[in-house]
């Protein structure tokens, strides 16, 4: 199976069958998805964007230390 941005109805399957804490689908190209539960999104931790904007967030707050 090729990388496709996956519908609401195939995560939820995807989390029915891996039971994971985690949303990590190599599959998946989206990098948000809906939460397993609550109001919200996640990221899907396997799409690389996903770590550049986690990295992105970081930096930008250990930057805001030092601008004053």
């Amino acid at each position: 199976m090729g990388k496709h941005k996956w519908s609401r109805e195939e995560i939820a399957e995807f989390r029915k069958k891996s039971g994971a804490f985690f949303y990590f689908n190599k599959d998946d190209s989206n990098i948000f998805v809906s939460k397993a539960s609550g109001l919200g999104s996640t990221l899907n931790w396997a799409n690389p964007l996903s770590w550049l904007i986690v990295a992105a967030v970081v930096l930008i707050i250990y930057a805001s230390r030092f601008i004053k």
